[in-house]
């Protein structure tokens, strides 16, 4: 299935979400994301899916990347923070951290994809660990 991602930018740090445990990849960081459902298109499932997990509506700025059948996106947040209302059934907790600094969150869903994504969006992105090699994306935008 394919997925699109929201890299939600504001005041240059990254909001990314820890998934719900009884969720696949439960525990895992990663940035809001999931379906794209049939006939969407990936900038809309974007936005649908971050509102949904995070309560944050955002805008997209650019596509990124696509890696096989998932699209990254940089977006902006439309409004304020505190508007955050995570989903309970898909989110276990929320953070905005700054892009050099996700190392320090834990587990990060696809570390080899979101590394580079931080990077080719513009931002400081933190070393790519050791014995990890960088996902390649199949588009760059």
């Amino acid at each position: 299935m394919a997925s699109a991602w929201a890299l939600i930018e504001d005041a240059g740090q990254i909001f990314f979400i820890r998934r719900a445990l009884d969720l696949g990849r439960g525990g895992q960081w990663c940035p809001p994301g999931g379906t794209i459902w049939r006939n969407e298109w990936p900038e809309v499932a974007c936005v649908r899916e971050a509102f949904e997990e995070t309560g944050l509506r955002v805008t997209v700025r650019r596509p990124v990347a696509k890696f096989e059948s998932a699209w990254y996106f940089v977006c902006s947040l439309n409004g304020s923070r505190e508007s955050m209302s995570l989903s309970k059934r898909e989110c276990i907790d929320g953070r905005w951290v700054y892009p050099h600094e996700i190392l320090g969150l834990g587990t990060v869903m696809d570390l080899r994809r979101i590394i580079p994504l931080l990077d080719l969006s513009g931002f400081k992105a933190p070393m790519m660990p050791r014995g990890l090699e960088p996902a390649v994306p199949e588009i760059l935008f």
